[in-house]
């Protein structure tokens, strides 16, 4: 498959740029194809930039991906992304029982399959309840990764998958040093800092 750029100048126009299959799972090189500047007017004044295809995840770019620490499917819920792939479940697997890839990587991966059986858990056709159990089975197995992994998983996602894998999901209830109320602002701006800093321990 032929993967391009898409980059719209504002002058109107619209040029497609090929990339390889790397440069468009990554979104790499967008910085040089700004500096290209427009086929018609010259202009480096981007009204916006994008892959039109992307390439599916496979095993050649979760490779990549596993030993590039900068290396993005996308810049916010790779989780999502990774999700999306059910046929690889064994890939990874695979990765997440590498101890040489980072515990970023391998967090996100966890991640991943708790979203999978959070997007079917109120689904009851054999199929979606046979990849739910294999998750879980698997999950459940690897208990002590996924409880090192559980600060970067949302806790909507804990609460519906952690039950299912057979993990209990305790939310602590801080004390504020100046109130009796739970600290749940303090809980939620901590869980955001989270996720926003968690691409960057890959």
């Amino acid at each position: 498959m032929n993967y391009q750029y898409r980059r719209a100048c504002k002058c109107g126009n619209v040029d497609f740029i090929d990339a390889t299959k790397t440069e468009a799972a990554f979104e790499l090189n967008f910085d040089s194809i700004i500096e290209n500047g427009c086929s018609k007017c010259g202009g480096k004044k981007v009204w916006s930039i994008g892959i039109s295809n992307s390439p599916e995840i496979d095993e050649e770019l979760l490779s990549i991906w596993s030993k590039e620490p900068e290396y993005l499917f996308c810049e916010q819920d790779q989780d999502l992304m990774l999700a999306q792939y059910k046929n690889n479940i064994d890939l990874y697997l695979k990765y997440i029982d590498d101890e040489s890839i980072s515990i970023g990587k391998r967090n996100v991966l966890i991640e991943a399959l708790c979203v999978m059986i959070y997007d079917r858990a109120k689904k009851t056709d054999k199929e979606n309840l046979n990849l739910i159990n294999r998750i879980a089975s698997e999950l459940r197995k690897r208990e002590r990764l996924v409880l090192e992994a559980q600060y970067w998983i949302m806790d909507y996602i804990k609460k519906v998958s952690f039950p299912i894998i057979g993990i209990e999901f305790f939310v602590k209830e801080e004390k504020s040093e100046l109130s009796n109320e739970p600290k749940e602002k303090n809980k939620l701006e901590k869980e955001s800092f989270w996720n926003r800093i968690k691409q960057f321990w890959n």
